[in-house]
């Protein structure tokens, strides 16, 4: 497989399976006794913003999103610093999952973790794939070159 191959099928697997998480449902969160769903897109948009309500390591996580995006730009302009900031994403995408409260609210409550829903776990697979393909074409053209 070449490496436009690789690049075209990572980068366009990482989008659609990205794509499908925003319509799911991301965690199920016990707030206040209460249960609520929380929806992919819904924390999408608020991370961004989660630092003014006090959700500094909220923001941290959230910021995987744009680190992909950072990563998908290095990897078309053929950058081996796609490589780290890929694997930076990964690794915060993979620490949410030990996490076991977020922000509640401004206010500073916590809400507990009851749930990882399909959301989270489409979009932590949309970070794994373009950080496998990523790996995967910076080997195949390290070998190649090494050939050379």
């Amino acid at each position: 497989m070449e490496s436009r191959e690789i690049k075209f099928t990572t980068i366009g697997l990482s989008l659609l399976v990205f794509a499908i998480s925003l319509t799911q449902n991301a965690l199920v969160v016990n707030y206040n006794n209460e249960i609520k769903t929380a929806s992919s897109l819904e924390y999408l948009f608020i991370g961004s913003v989660a630092f003014m309500g006090g959700g500094l390591l909220e923001e941290i996580v959230w910021l995987a999103n744009p680190l992909c995006l950072l990563a998908i730009i290095l990897f078309i302009k053929n950058n081996e610093k796609a490589v780290l900031w890929s694997l930076i994403a990964s690794g915060l995408a993979i620490s949410f999952s030990f996490w076991n409260e977020i922000l509640g609210a401004e206010s500073g409550t916590m809400a507990k973790i009851v749930s990882f829903e399909l959301g989270y776990y489409l979009w932590l697979a949309s970070i794994l794939i373009l950080t496998t393909g990523i790996l995967i074409n910076y080997k195949v053209s390290l070998k190649t070159t090494l050939q050379a």
